[in-house]
């Protein structure tokens, strides 16, 4: 949380956009070998990364209050080390494409990993979002009363 406000819903969306087109990307540059496409897979990947680190950090903060909220822990857990299993292999997507990119050897694993990666990633967001809509972790509560009704 900063400053009161709830940043982990904002930043996720990051990684998961970036890691899926980052992948296209790399299966586009496997079929197409387009001199332009290159560098599309690595600089997105490596962004995508940057981004799910943030939201790892970010959700150990939401993941308190989420548990004060009700929402069930081990739905919380399934949700946290699928995260941590897409930070690792989107992790693991980065180095294979920037490794494999210039020589353009290997092409088809940097390919596969980063889909999975987004794999992973998409299906974490569902995870997120069931911990949302269906057990409740984006309840915003009204601000303390102060007894009397406000007025405008």
């Amino acid at each position: 949380m900063l400053g009161g406000l709830e940043i982990h819903p904002a930043i996720v969306h990051f990684p998961i956009a970036l890691t899926a087109v980052g992948a296209l990307f790399a299966v586009l540059y496997l079929l197409m070998r387009l001199e332009w496409i290159r560098w599309f897979a690595p600089v997105l990947l490596s962004l995508a990364l940057l981004g799910a680190v943030a939201a790892y950090f970010s959700g150990e903060s939401a993941k308190d209050r989420a548990e004060k909220l009700g929402v069930p822990e081990a739905a919380i857990d399934q949700h946290e080390e699928t995260g941590i299993w897409g930070l690792g292999v989107t992790g693991l997507a980065c180095l294979l494409s920037w490794a494999t990119h210039v020589r353009r050897r290997g092409v088809l694993i940097s390919a596969a990993v980063a889909v999975v990666a987004a794999g992973l990633f998409l299906w974490n967001g569902h995870l997120g979002g069931q911990l949302v809509f269906v057990h409740g972790a984006g309840k915003v509560s009204a601000p303390a009363a102060s007894g009397a009704p406000r007025t405008r």
